[in-house]
């Protein structure tokens, strides 16, 4: 089962015990950790130690796009229609216009759109809010937010899991 990972997800002091099982899982074989371009971009400005971290795992890349790619390590997309970065956009921050993103949300974004131009099965985050609950307002504060962007984002091909999820899932797996 190959799945993408999110920055936060950089174990990189060991300290993080569902973190420590997924990459043993990785290590066995069982789960294959790979990373969209944005991993390692975010991770070279963050830190040696994370971005060597980060480099241990397969580089998904991320397909050519203007202003929002890093040139050096995009490709262009085959004839597969996959989610656009604004269709992502208007689900994970449907407050902000493209042009007002930051760079953390257009990363987030990124992450997804070279997930969901792998062969990767899941997106796993603990970014619940950009990711996977939708934002309380004035106009939905009595309904229930919960997974409504995960559900939404599953209609376009990603598949948003936390750890604590995945690893359920590949437990539950491993004991069929």
């Amino acid at each position: 089962m190959k799945v993408t990972i999110d920055s936060m997800l950089i174990n990189q002091r060991q300290a993080d015990p569902e973190l420590n099982k997924l990459e043993e899982y990785h290590e066995k074989g069982v789960v294959t950790i790979v990373g969209a371009q944005r991993l390692l971009s975010e991770m070279k400005k963050r830190n040696p130690i994370s971005y060597a971290k980060a480099m241990q795992y397969e580089n998904v890349s991320e397909p050519f796009t203007i202003g929002m790619s890093a040139i050096g390590s995009a490709y262009i997309s085959g004839d597969e229609e996959k989610a656009s970065f604004r269709q992502l956009s208007t689900i994970m921050f449907p407050e902000t216009p493209l042009e007002g993103l930051s760079e953390n949300q257009q990363n987030d974004i990124m992450h997804l759109v070279g997930h969901l131009h792998s062969d990767s099965i899941y997106f796993v985050t603990r970014n619940t809010k950009d990711f996977i609950d939708e934002k309380r307002t004035n106009q939905n504060r009595n309904n229930d937010l919960s997974n409504l962007k995960r559900l939404r984002l599953k209609e376009l091909g990603a598949n948003i899991l936390t750890p604590t999820e995945l690893l359920a899932e590949v437990s539950s797996d491993n004991n069929q």
